[in-house]
């Protein structure tokens, strides 16, 4: 066994003890109905996680605000009658595994919103800046200062939906070009009052949603933010170190418990964002790595959490015990194989059989997350 490795050793996040440094990061599970509520396939998806051996699971994003809603079938976190199932299956995660931590990363999509779904749901998208997203073709419109507020305190009350369900944290989405995120970068903010401009200002609505939520739901209960580190777009200004690197210092210093860095919009595409890369070799895993060096070094003890294309034990422990992570976050990996971690533990694998084909994205249809390789 690999009991003596870094990966399965206990660490603190805040006041929560989680039991390894293995994390399941979020995503998009596609297993709501119209109004957001979750089914059971949800609660098996995850009741399946738990006995698998992570120590630590962040689901996948739940919108605020009715016109927060990215995609069709999305988790939902923006009413009260969300709450019930939502609490069922953090109910079953403990009920296998009470030493499993249950994080919900909750969303605004901003501009990044399906076509079909503005059309059904009647609402105009809202962005800080009216500029149009290249991908879907959505013209948004300019948030208003009410329009800001009315945003922060969703989150917050969403938060507190999230804690009455029973989730032990939840996660800011501010990457990927979703809103929060659009509000960090100079590509998507070109506003000129307090929430635009300088990096001090762009990262203050961030700010303000933690410290609401801090304030609602308590200073122990842990709030942590999948962070954007880099745009991967071609046109200038876009954010990208060494700013998002100051963004980073500048959320440590707020108080975030966890910081998950990340990267890419929808604009991104293939050419420019690594998500899109097929990983065969250790040496192609890890693509956000150099970025975890650099904000390592500026954010003090606030952990830091590594995702992208880690696929291998190796490489893994590898970045835990030289300190450039303190947990090693996965998806698509978990995705094939929810018991990977139990695997690693016992030396049954020392890496993940996930080829990184992204069809459990592509191609999922209307049956929800699931890895269809093992379909075929």
């Amino acid at each position: 066994m690999r009991r003596e490795s870094l990966l399965f050793t206990p660490r603190k996040i805040g006041t929560m003890t989680v039991k390894n440094r293995l994390v399941r990061s979020a995503t998009y599970e596609g297993m709501a109905d119209d109004n957001g509520l979750v089914d059971n396939r949800y609660v098996a998806l995850y009741e399946n996680l738990a006995r698998g051996g992570i120590g630590t699971i962040i689901a996948g994003f739940a919108f605020v605000k009715e016109n927060g809603i990215a995609a069709k079938n999305q988790t939902g976190i923006h009413t009260d009658g969300c709450v019930p199932m939502l609490k069922k299956s953090v109910e079953a995660v403990h009920r296998v595994n009470e030493n499993v931590k249950f994080v919900l990363q909750i969303a605004h999509c901003g501009r990044q919103v399906e076509p079909d779904i503005v059309e059904k749901k009647k609402f105009k998208p809202l962005a800080p800046s009216p500029i149009a997203d290249k991908s879907v073709g959505i013209l948004p419109k300019e948030m208003t200062i009410r329009d800001i507020e009315d945003v922060t305190q969703a989150f917050v009350r969403s938060a507190e939906r999230a804690k009455r369900a029973g989730f032990d944290g939840v996660q800011l989405h501010g990457a990927h070009g979703y809103l929060l995120s659009e509000f960090l970068s100079p590509y998507m903010n070109r506003r000129t009052d307090d929430y635009g401009g300088s990096s001090e200002n762009r990262v203050r609505v961030v700010i303000e949603i933690f410290e609401g939520i801090k304030k609602l739901c308590g200073e122990d209960w842990p709030v942590f933010i999948k962070l954007q580190v880099d745009d991967f777009v071609k046109e200038k200004p876009s954010l990208k170190p060494p700013e998002s690197v100051e963004i980073a210092r500048r959320i440590a210093e707020a108080g975030f418990d966890a910081i998950e860095i990340s990267g890419g919009i929808y604009e991104s595409g293939e050419e420019l964002d690594p998500w899109y890369l097929k990983i065969s070799t250790t040496d192609e895993e890890a693509y956000f790595l150099p970025y975890a060096r650099k904000i390592k070094e500026v954010i003090g003890e606030t952990l830091l959490i590594l995702v992208g294309g880690i696929r291998s034990f190796e490489v893994a422990e590898r970045i835990v015990r030289d300190g450039y992570a303190d947990f090693i976050s996965m998806s698509r990996p978990f995705i094939m194989e929810p018991d990977l971690p139990q695997k690693w533990l016992n030396k049954l694998s020392g890496k993940s059989t996930c080829t990184s084909c992204n069809r459990c994205d592509t191609e999922m249809g209307n049956k929800g997350l699931r890895c269809l390789l093992l379909e075929n």
